[in-house]
């Protein structure tokens, strides 16, 4: 009996380890399954959102501040006045800048002038200096001419060694014709080469007096047309380019450098001509600018003025 509960006992036990193992394996089985299908869970995971990127926002345009066609007016009126201001100071120069300049021209041109006689005056030279050795070879030649006459055999050859002689003498004139008349010439080139050279003098002397002339009347006014034409470039800057273009238009073509006038007894200040009433009330209200029908300048009224003055 003992045998067989042994035999029973270890046969339970043979069948709970079998189970046992049977059941290890299943779940080894299930956690391999498990692994690979976790693994592609992980590789097919979605990738992380990146944060948005906010986009930088294109400036807004700044709205042009608008200008009043009152602004404008004074704005052109100022700019004329401080042009007539200028146009009064380069006046007050007179014609000493344009003269200075026709100095320089002419003392250029006679520099140019010297210049060239004096390169004239070398090839004359040369020329006198190949005559010169000419006539040498030429004399040269007629003595060994004349020591052949004594050794001649007869008439033939003495008369050929003659007229050789002959030709080479006339070739000696000839050569001293032309060293007199290139003489002549080159004396005539240095009496130009002074005069021009005297003429210079003079007209740097007087260079140099216009250019003192000048000097002092810039000093006492160089600093007045800075400031000016600073406050010009200042001015051009309120205008737009379409009333500029305009106004520099007028002034070019206006006698007297005015673009911008007022009205003086209901008459256009730069022609003079009556202006009607009409156009004097639509200048008045300062709603647009008018030009003269006449002259074609712009035109402003005694409220612009005082705006200026002001």
């Amino acid at each position: 009996m003992a045998k067989k509960e042994n035999i029973e006992v270890a046969e339970v036990t043979e069948v709970t380890e079998v189970e046992e193992v049977k059941k290890t394996k299943k779940t080894t089985k299930k956690s391999t399954k498990a692994e690979p299908e976790a693994e592609v869970k992980e590789e097919v995971a979605a990738p992380t959102e990146e944060a948005p990127v906010e986009k930088e926002e294109a400036p807004k345009p700044v709205d042009p501040v608008e200008v009043s066609v009152e602004q404008k007016l004074v704005a052109l009126y100022t700019l004329q006045q401080v042009d007539s201001k200028i146009d009064e100071i380069r006046a007050y120069r007179g014609n000493l800048p344009l003269e200075i300049q026709d100095i320089e021209d002419e003392i250029a041109g006679l520099e140019t002038r010297i210049t060239n006689f004096k390169d004239e005056s070398k090839k004359h030279q040369k020329d006198i200096s190949d005559y010169k050795i000419k006539i040498k070879e030429t004399e040269a030649l007629i003595k060994k001419y004349e020591e052949q006459q004594n050794n001649v055999r007869n008439n033939r050859e003495y008369d050929s060694l003659t007229k050789e002689i002959e030709y080479q003498q006339l070739d000696n004139q000839l050569s001293e014709k032309r060293i007199k008349e290139i003489t002549a010439k080159d004396n005539d080139l240095a009496t130009k080469v002074a005069d021009a050279q005297m003429r210079l003098t003079e007209l740097k002397a007087s260079l140099k007096e216009k250019k003192d002339e000048l000097h002092s009347l810039v000093e006492g006014t160089e600093k007045e047309e800075e400031q000016l034409l600073q406050r010009s470039a200042d001015c051009e800057k309120l205008v737009e380019d379409r009333l500029l273009v305009a106004y520099k238009r007028i002034r070019k073509n206006a006698r007297n450098g005015l673009a911008v006038v007022g009205i003086f007894d209901e008459a256009c200040g730069g022609c003079f001509n009556r202006i009607p009433p009409q156009h004097q009330l639509d200048i008045c209200t300062h709603k647009k600018i008018i030009v003269c029908e006449y002259c074609g300048r712009i035109l402003v009224d005694k409220g612009i003025i005082a705006q200026y003055n002001a």
